[in-house]
């Protein structure tokens, strides 16, 4: 198997940390991280806030590419249910730039994008730790496992001053997952390639 599929979720979380960035960058008069949210960045009273929406929708469609490396890989089903999950996941994560702040769906497909992600990324590393019984992949399953009680925790004792800290909490827990998994990913693409060879 090709290793260029197994890439996109790095990839995509490099995207979107330059997608941010570059928005921040452009609105950094009036944006403040532990008053605001990221999405601010595509709403109406942002500039440019099309680099934003269009940017998600660029991120979203890189995730559900990404998509095919873990589904290919599967040597568990767990892995394959992962796999509809991390789908489901992009195209939300792409929903938040075609309904940006302000619109009536917002709200709804940005939780979901966390909510959806993050059962996945479980899915997915519990599955590949089950096929392969790589620490790498039992890191994951962790990290993504105690995403949400660490969330619920630090909610209840200091609380989060802001959505733009929190959205950076759960995207810095997404994107370490997804590195874990993704050099699982690379060996066993590479495993297989070169299984492929010998065949030839």
């Amino acid at each position: 198997m090709r290793r260029l599929p197994c890439l996109l979720g790095v990839i995509a979380a490099a995207v979107a940390w330059l997608v941010i960035g570059a928005s921040w960058a452009l609105n950094r008069d009036w944006f403040i991280f532990t008053e605001h949210a990221f999405s601010d960045f595509g709403g109406q009273g942002a500039r440019y806030p099309w680099l934003y929406n269009y940017g998600l929708i660029a991120v979203g469609s890189l995730i559900v590419l990404f998509t095919a490396c873990p589904y290919r890989l599967a040597g568990h089903r767990l892995e394959a249910f992962g796999s509809g999950l991390l789908f489901t996941a992009g195209l939300f994560l792409a929903l938040i730039g075609v309904f940006p702040a302000g619109t009536r769906p917002h709200v709804f497909v940005s939780t979901w994008f966390f909510i959806q992600m993050d059962m996945a990324l479980i899915a997915l590393s519990l599955g590949a730790y089950k096929a392969t019984r790589d620490p790498l992949t039992r890191l994951a399953a962790v990290v993504s496992a105690a995403a949400f009680p660490v969330y619920i925790l630090l909610e209840i004792l200091v609380g989060w001053p802001s959505a733009a800290v929190s959205e950076t909490y759960g995207i810095i827990i997404i994107d370490t997952a997804v590195i874990l998994l993704t050099l699982n990913y690379i060996k066993r693409a590479s495993a297989s390639r070169t299984e492929s060879q010998a065949t030839l």
